[in-house]
């Protein structure tokens, strides 16, 4: 599975066929791939507004299909307090280290870990199961709450 990246909207939860002619407000798009846009719509409906959602596998080693280093990111539209989603699962992480060239802020939940297939899986499912796990994550937060505490943060 390669990651087919578009634009998406939260609010209304559709791809965006025509930038110009969407109603909903630009803040509400997301540029995501299709397998992570049920990443975005939780964060969104908690007030954490993503500005992208994707998914990576990089081949290490010589062996095709044998071992990766995946990564799943989501970068925010802003800083919020780490607290407020309490701990993560294993293997995700926040990021607000400055580690770009012109020294912009990074501002991005990620999962980054190296994953070895013994053949129990394969790469489309290994993701997948990543990206459920966290959505099964996200649902277990009370997401009025959380709106409610973001809303109160500087």
């Amino acid at each position: 599975m390669i990651p087919i990246i578009a634009q998406y909207c939260m609010e209304c939860k559709e791809w965006i066929e025509d930038s110009d002619t969407h109603k909903c407000s630009k803040d509400s798009w997301v540029l995501a791939d299709k397998e992570m846009v049920g990443i975005a719509d939780r964060l969104y409906g908690m007030g954490i507004v993503p500005t992208t959602a994707m998914w990576g596998a990089t081949e290490l080693g010589t062996a095709k299909d044998h071992e990766y280093f995946l990564t799943l990111e989501i970068n925010l539209r802003r800083r919020i307090n780490e607290s407020v989603l309490d701990k993560l699962p294993e293997g995700w992480k926040f990021h607000w280290e400055t580690v770009t060239p012109d020294q912009s802020p990074v501002k991005m939940l990620a999962y980054t870990g190296r994953w070895i297939n013994v053949g129990l899986k394969s790469l489309d499912e290994r993701i997948a199961e990543l990206i459920q796990e966290f959505e099964e994550f996200l649902d277990s937060k009370d997401s009025e709450a959380i709106k409610a505490v973001l809303l109160l943060m500087p």
